[in-house]
């Protein structure tokens, strides 16, 4: 059910062996993205440091809206959100 769901919206599905960095690559890229998006912002904005998560919530909503690359011609958003 969860894989129809997968193909029918064009989500990649892969799995990994449990606690294995090496094999999250793509999962730790992401992380480092996220968190230097976020400490970017927080410098550019000269902002004190007890809103980072908000910084990290801002960063990620960003990066989920972007087009990375296009899927069945829609960005991820549109493809989440049947739009």
């Amino acid at each position: 059910m969860l894989r129809d769901y997968y193909e029918e919206v064009g989500i990649s599905h892969e799995t990994s062996v449990a606690r294995s960095p090496p094999q999250n690559g793509v999962v730790e890229r992401r992380n480092h993205t996220l968190i230097e998006a976020a400490r970017t912002m927080l410098i550019y904005a000269q902002a004190p440091l007890f809103i980072w998560e908000e910084a990290m919530e801002t960063a990620c909503f960003t990066q989920n809206r972007s087009i990375i690359r296009l899927r069945h011609g829609k960005t991820p958003y549109e493809l989440l959100h049947s739009k």
